[in-house]
């Protein structure tokens, strides 16, 4: 029996069209539904029509070549398992990218996780494929460091980079400078007050602001760590002055009679405690010392700012174990730590 030509060419339409219009029904991809070997691009098939069209868009997946990241398991596609990756993370991504946690003595974690949690394989709306704009994405993980009542400035302003590396950094926390310099960069007025102080607090001198402050949010101002009054006077109360006590031993206020808890003394009178622990218009450390430095020795300011709009002079002036204040709030007050000395 003679076939004719219109009938060959007939029956090859038929077997071409069939899988086209399978492939509206499904939804599924015609190249990889019918199991051909090769495609002119795997962005412009029907399952991945997004491909390559967002605003910025990853080099492999603009010139189409999937390949370069993907491959086939030789399982039908579309179907779980039928794709994989040609290498794991970041491997995968350092093929082609040079490792930008390199030589940093404090990675990023995620860089070691994998680059995808921070960047699109594909494409984005977003320079660099990252999935959130600045501050947003590191938000997506570090979402603890917005909790309290004030947020430091560049936290509010999620501008993470002015503290923190991206990818990691050569100072703990991947801090773009090392301890108090970081601080200090932004902070010049307590700069100042340290580059003129004669004493200076421990842990500013150490470079650990932090001890006090919290880098990012708090409860308390300006971004304690813990509670400490704002006002001049306040009532005796542990916890009133709990920041202090994480460092300080208490008892320095606690015993109104003492030959050891202080060098603050009238032989065994307290005079920590004769200033600070009253039930009413009890000083606060600010009134005599600078929280951050002074120009006294044992952070002694010689000028208290807060009472009004008048700063109290203050001038301390030691001999061996006895010391005088010349204050505005009293007469000169001259004490000993060794023999009684008695005061008008």
């Amino acid at each position: 029996m003679r076939i004719g030509l219109s009938s060959i060419c007939l029956a090859i339409s038929c077997i071409l069209v069939l899988p086209l219009m399978a492939d509206k029904v499904t939804g599924r991809s015609f190249v990889f539904w019918s199991g051909a070997a090769e495609a002119a691009s795997c962005v412009t098939a029907q399952c991945h029509a997004t491909m390559g069209k967002a605003k910025y868009v990853h080099s492999p997946v603009a010139k189409g070549d999937c390949s370069a990241c993907h491959s086939a398991t030789g399982q039908s596609h579309p179907g779980a398992g039928s794709m994989q990756l040609t290498a794991e993370e970041p491997a995968l991504c350092l093929r082609c990218h040079k490792n930008p946690a390199d030589g940093l003595a404090y990675p990023h974690s995620a860089v070691e996780e994998g680059c995808t949690g921070c960047h699109s394989p594909h494409q984005g709306g977003q320079p660099r494929f990252v999935l959130q704009p600045g501050g947003k994405l590191c938000l997506t993980c570090h979402e603890d460091v917005v909790r309290g009542k004030y947020t430091h400035g560049p936290v509010r302003a999620e501008n993470c980079k002015i503290c923190h590396g991206i990818h990691g950094g050569q100072n703990r926390s991947m801090l773009t400078l090392p301890g108090k310099d970081l601080c200090l960069a932004c902070h010049t007025g307590i700069r100042d007050i340290m580059e003129k102080a004669v004493s200076q607090h421990d842990p500013v001198v150490n470079g650990l602001c932090w001890d006090c402050h919290t880098p990012h949010a708090s409860e308390y101002r300006p971004f304690l760590k813990d509670y400490y009054p704002e006002k001049f006077y306040t009532p005796f109360d542990e916890n009133n002055f709990a920041l202090c006590f994480s460092c300080h031993d208490p008892n320095a206020f606690h015993y109104e009679r003492t030959s050891e808890a202080t060098q603050f003394r009238n032989r065994d009178a307290n005079l920590h405690y004769f200033h600070v622990n009253r039930t009413e218009k009890g000083r606060v450390c600010k009134n005599c010392h600078g929280v951050h430095g002074a120009d006294q020795e044992h952070l002694l300011m010689s000028r208290v700012p807060g009472f009004g709009q008048w700063d109290i002079p203050l001038t301390w002036a030691s001999e061996g174990e006895r010391a005088t204040c010349y204050v505005g709030c009293h007469r000169p007050k001259t004490y000993d730590r060794t023999i009684k000395i008695k005061n008008k």
